[in-house]
């Protein structure tokens, strides 16, 4: 890890590698999906048995959620907060944040959404636990 740079912050940055690397994976689809032949036009179709629909969704899941943990880490920072606590919090949080992506994109419906939403759970009781940790925590 990079002198001066806390857990908190290493892992805001890994969610944006995350975020960078679903935008490579979506585009490669698309791309195929081009070259055998489909149209641009399908790429706004709902259908979740289609890859590029599931990587299109995981995607703006990742961007929808990224300004909140940037915002709770970042304040963090400013605040001059930092301990085991938050650290823990920001690789639950990013770990729940790419299972989420990650079954996001597996086929198959079924329990798939309840997982999903297990993993936001998560993903919200630690954004819940940086801001207590920010506001009732020692400077």
């Amino acid at each position: 890890m990079a002198q001066g740079l806390s857990v908190p912050l290493a892992c805001l940055l890994a969610l944006v590698v995350w975020t960078v690397t679903l935008v490579l994976a979506l585009t490669m689809v698309r791309l195929r999906h081009l070259k055998e032949g489909g149209s641009v036009r399908d790429f706004g179709v709902p259908d979740d048995r289609r890859l590029v629909w599931r990587l299109f969704r995981a995607h703006a899941n990742a961007l929808e959620n990224l300004p909140l943990f940037a915002a709770v880490v970042l304040v963090a920072t400013v605040a001059g907060r930092s301990g085991a606590v938050l650290d823990a919090l920001a690789g639950i949080y990013l770990c729940a944040r790419i299972a989420q992506s990650i079954v996001h994109v597996r086929p198959g419906a079924g329990l798939r959404f309840n997982i999903r939403f297990g993993f936001f759970v998560v993903q919200l009781a630690c954004l819940i636990g940086f801001v207590v940790a920010i506001v009732w925590s020692p400077t």
